[in-house]
């Protein structure tokens, strides 16, 4: 008895009586579970019932049972078809994960993007070229070290023959494996142009703005840069330089352009349109007009638009545009800065307007007059700094400025509005003022600048104007006082434990 079951033949026949039965039974049930559920995987299961068990139990008679040898012809022929078997099996997976890979729900910047057949292919040939290594080297014992040298020379001389072709197929891999675009994209390469429409092994389509096909091959491709407008993302930033008239405040022209690049059908709000000045040269000052996109097709049409809209806006701004009519003269610098210089008169003039100095009699407008300049500033542009250790005085005479000084938390506390005609400077009279101040414009200002010297032998001979400007100083320092010590005790509601303190 312990010889019968010791015997390895009987151990292979109880194993095929028991287990073919059972593997084949279960096979069987799977595939019939998977037809009725519909499910892409009951060819796998069909396949492993009728194909590979069958196969796998006949090996094992043919190589366990009866003890044929592995260069037999019939094991041979037996395992040919179980490898064939299972590279079916092999293939039916593959097909399954690539089509997954290919149909998957798809969240990043290359949605709805086709994946190169090229690259889904390569998986399926590797499992081809495997089992055919395997059937000849292996199973039949073929000998293809000679074989693979008559290969090698023939490829050899194919290659020099076909080396153009052979390398526009390899760019063509190379593309393929680790694309720069994919079909859809817009591309530039050279003084090429346009819309990618296919890639294949050999050569890429491009459908260019006016219609036509170029085909590329992938050789010049490889060799060539290409800029890709649709990646890393869709948006595009469109440059359109404008020129307008030397006369015009850059605040003015600023807020003309950026008025027609929000009109301008197709620009994003989101990177916002922005203006930046890059010429500086009379009689014409040079802009960049920045628009944001997110569709490169609309480039033409937005820069068209928005050129359109520059010229009503100008006309809706009073911004005028630079005119081809120009006139020769000899230019004199000195003359033309006198000239744009206001008069004396209109100085007292602006000087008489201001609530402050109108009362202090025509002799002393004069004399302030005779020691005033006038200055623009941008909105946005510091006209006090403070670290200034001048003593000018200044009036506002166009615009409006602020007062702010710094608040315990370091930010800029407003402290004060300044409109037409009211002074100020005054403070920076006092070294021993506990808060730093600055005046800044808030909108474009015309400022004048009243030198210290004229400002003090005015002031020394009008005791009026000097009980005024003390009397602004005292109100002043009053409100700049009452509006720290309001932040100050709001900060210490907001921070019992005093770190806000320890900050300042």
């Amino acid at each position: 008895m312990i010889e019968f079951f010791g015997d390895p033949r009987v151990l292979w026949a109880l194993a095929i009586v028991l287990l073919l039965p059972i593997a084949i039974i279960a096979a069987g049930e799977t595939a019939e579970r998977l037809r009725q559920r519909d499910s892409p995987m009951t060819r796998i299961a069909t396949t492993v019932r009728r194909g590979t068990i069958p196969l796998i139990a006949l090996w094992a008679l043919a190589t366990g049972l009866f003890g044929l040898a592995g260069s037999n012809v019939i094991v041979r022929v037996i395992a040919t078809g179980l490898l064939m078997s299972l590279a079916a099996l092999a293939l039916a997976v593959l097909r399954l994960v690539i089509a997954w890979w290919r149909d998957r729900p798809d969240t990043d910047t290359d949605a709805g993007r086709g994946v190169p057949q090229l690259l889904l292919a390569l998986p399926r040939m590797a499992v081809i070229a495997s089992v055919g290594w395997i059937l000849l080297d292996g199973v039949w014992g073929v000998n293809l070290s000679a074989a693979f040298t008559a290969l090698g020379v023939t490829s050899l001389v194919v290659s020099f023959a076909l080396q153009d072709t052979l390398s526009g197929l390899a760019s063509g891999l190379l593309l393929l494996s680790d694309p720069p675009f994919q079909p859809g994209d817009w591309v530039k390469t050279g003084d090429l142009e346009g819309r990618v429409v296919d890639i294949n092994w050999r050569t890429c389509r491009i459908e260019t703005r006016n219609g036509d096909l170029v085909i590329v091959p992938n050789a010049q491709l490889a060799d060539s840069v290409v800029t890709n407008y649709d990646r890393p993302t869709k948006l595009h930033r469109v440059v359109v330089p404008v020129q307008v008239a030397f006369s015009n405040p850059p605040t003015r022209a600023k807020a003309m352009l950026l008025d027609a690049a929000r009109s301008t059908n197709g620009v994003l709000e989101d990177p916002a349109p922005a203006v930046h000045v890059v010429q500086i040269d009379d009689p014409l000052m040079g802009y960049e007009v920045h628009l944001w996109i997110d569709d490169y097709r609309l480039v033409p049409r937005v820069a068209s638009d928005f050129g359109s809209l520059v010229w009503y806006q100008s006309h809706r701004h009073d911004v005028p545009l630079p005119s081809p009519a120009f006139d020769l003269y000899t230019f004199d610098g000195v003359a033309t800065a006198e000239a744009s210089r206001p008069s004396r008169a209109e100085v007292r003039r602006r000087l008489g307007n201001s609530p402050l100095l109108g009362p202090i009699g025509e002799d002393a407008l004069d004399r302030l007059a005779d020691s005033s300049s006038t200055a623009r500033f941008q909105s946005g542009e510091v006209i006090v700094d403070r670290g200034s250790g001048g003593r000018d005085l200044f009036v506002l005479s166009e615009g409006s400025a602020a007062i702010l000084a710094i608040g315990p938390d370091g930010e800029d506390v407003e402290i004060a509005q300044l409109s037409n005609g009211e002074v100020f400077g005054l403070l920076g009279r006092s070294d021993q003022w506990a808060y730093p101040l600055e005046v800044r414009a808030v909108e474009d200002c015309e400022v004048l600048v009243i030198t210290e010297v004229g400002a003090g032998e005015v002031t020394s001979r009008t005791p009026a104007l000097a009980a005024a400007l003390n009397q602004l100083v005292t109100i002043r320092r009053r409100r700049i006082s009452r509006v720290m010590d309001q932040i100050t005790l709001q900060t210490a509601e907001r921070d019992p434990a005093g770190q806000g303190a320890d900050q300042t």
